[in-house]
Parts: C-alpha cells; sequence; structure tokens
C-alpha cells in the first residue's frame, strides 16, 4: 500500500493484517508503489489518490502498464475532476472514498481477489494429478506407464482426466494390483494428498476410490 501519511499507513496496515490480509509493501508516494509492485508482484495495491510529487493517479498508470489486470483499489478523498478523468481512463479495480471503512475495504479485497471457481477445480486438479504421478512413481516408472497406457487404451483418458473419472483409475488400480491397491495404492495416494485432505471435493474423490 502507498499513502504519504506514515500513521495512516500504519493503522491502515495493522487493520489490514488483523483482518487476514498480509501486508507485504508499503511506500509513501506513486514512485514507491510502482517500485514495490515490480518487486513484490502482491495480489492487491492500495493507492491513495492525493500524494505529493508522484502521485496515486501516477502509480496506477504506470501499474496498468506492468500489468493490465492488477488489482488496484484506490483511496479516495476530494477527488478532482483531472483526477476523476484519468481513473476513468486507467479504470481502478475500486474506488473507496474516505473516511475510510475498512469493512468496506475487506469486502471488495475478497471480492476482487477471490479465485474464480474455474480456476479452484484446476488448482484441485492438477494437485490431484501430481499425487497420483507421486505416488505411482514410488512404484516405479514402468508402473506409471502400465497406470498411463492403460487408461489410454482402455478408457481413452489420461491421469489428468482421473480427477472427473476416478472410476476408470479404480478399476486399472486394482487390474493391476489387485489386494495391495487398497493396503497400499489408495493409503500411499491419500499420503500424498494430507496437505489438501481438508477440501470437500478432495475427500469425495478419495471416497469414490475406495468404494
Amino acid at each position: 500500500m502507498a499513502d504519504d501519511d506514515k500513521e495512516t499507513v500504519k493503522l491502515f496496515s495493522e487493520l489490514l493484517q488483523s483482518n487476514g490480509i498480509k501486508v507485504v509493501g508499503k511506500g509513501f508516494n506513486g514512485h514507491d508503489a510502482v517500485f514495490l509492485y515490480q518487486k513484490l508482484k502482491p495480489d492487491v495495491v492500495y493507492l491513495d489518490v492525493t500524494m505529493p510529487v508522484f502521485d496515486g493517479i501516477y502509480a496506477l498508470e504506470k501499474i496498468r502498464e506492468l500489468n493490465l489486470d492488477a488489482v488496484i483499489i484506490m483511496l479516495a478523498d476530494n477527488i478532482t475532476l483531472n483526477n476523476e478523468m484519468a481513473m476513468n481512463r486507467l479504470n481502478p479495480s475500486a474506488v473507496i472514498h474516505e473516511p475510510i471503512d475498512i469493512n468496506e475495504i475487506i469486502k471488495k479485497t475478497n471480492e476482487l481477489c477471490a479465485p474464480t471457481t474455474d480456476s479452484e477445480q484446476h488448482m484441485r486438479k492438477t494437485m490431484v494429478t501430481l499425487a497420483l504421478k507421486n505416488t505411482l512413481l514410488q512404484l516405479g516408472t514402468q508402473e506409471l506407464d502400465k497406470v498411463t497406457d492403460i487408461l489410454h487404451k482402455d478408457y481413452n483418458c489420461t491421469l489428468e482426466d482421473c480427477y472427473e473419472y476416478p472410476q476408470y483409475l479404480k478399476q486399472v488400480l486394482k487390474d493391476l494390483f489387485g489386494e495391495s491397491y487398497q493396503d497400499y495404492i489408495l493409503n500411499s495416494l491419500t499420503e500424498n494428498m494430507k496437505d489438501i485432505m481438508s477440501q470437500k471435493q478432495i475427500k469425495e474423490f478419495l471416497q469414490e476410490l475406495s468404494v
């Protein structure tokens, strides 16, 4: 975040962090904000519109040049017509008018930074695929190759597709590993997924494999 009032920066940072938002960089003019953005690549930038020399509009424009999709929240008080026209052109993610309501800022931040359903689904699929590969590689590259070959030949799917079609994976693993499927393969897979086990969709995936 960037504001020319150091006390405001201190207080605002404390409020953000008490609401679960980690403040990774603090600046006191628009130049600081651009430098910190390039260095830290934060999820969201908070900019005071009115700062001396290099103001929030300067930072907004430069950060937009670096990343057109950057999440930038402007904190505004007594906006001039020129600043308003500039913001309309540069399209900040949100404009919060002073006096600042921290609840409004937290709500808007969560709305802007929350991952979409599609991105969450893609992330889960990627993590499940990695866990599957790790589990099979513990048995050896030949076993990984066998599983992927049978999936392709019998079901026309890849290891990545098994997140949506766990029944195919289950049948292939049972056919290949027999009784050791439940005792070793499934237990090993569960261990490799322990970091994401709390997610409902992951639990459902593993339940499909264990039935």
